[in-house]
């Protein structure tokens, strides 16, 4: 009887070791992806404010072809 509990106690024991390693794998690729989310974010908005930039030198461009005084049109007036 007693060698039947130390086996099902080690077994026990394995079990749990193989859940704890499957938990700090999980553990591991949620914090890269929490990571790697932070990391493209910086992009994200870099990207959205050099999308503004060129869409301001845009408009600046278009009124300057309109006639209007390069140092109106890059004031950012809104011509209607």
């Amino acid at each position: 009887m007693m060698y039947g509990e130390v086996g099902r106690l080690a077994d026990e024991a394995i079990r749990l070791s193989i859940r704890q390693a499957e938990n700090a794998a999980l553990l591991a690729v949620a914090v890269q992806y929490a990571w790697l989310d932070l990391y493209l974010e910086s992009y994200r908005v870099t990207g959205a404010a050099m999308h503004a930039k060129l869409g301001q030198q845009a408009r600046t461009r278009r009124l300057i072809q309109r006639g209007v005084s390069p140092i109106i049109a890059a004031q950012e007036l809104h011509i209607v």
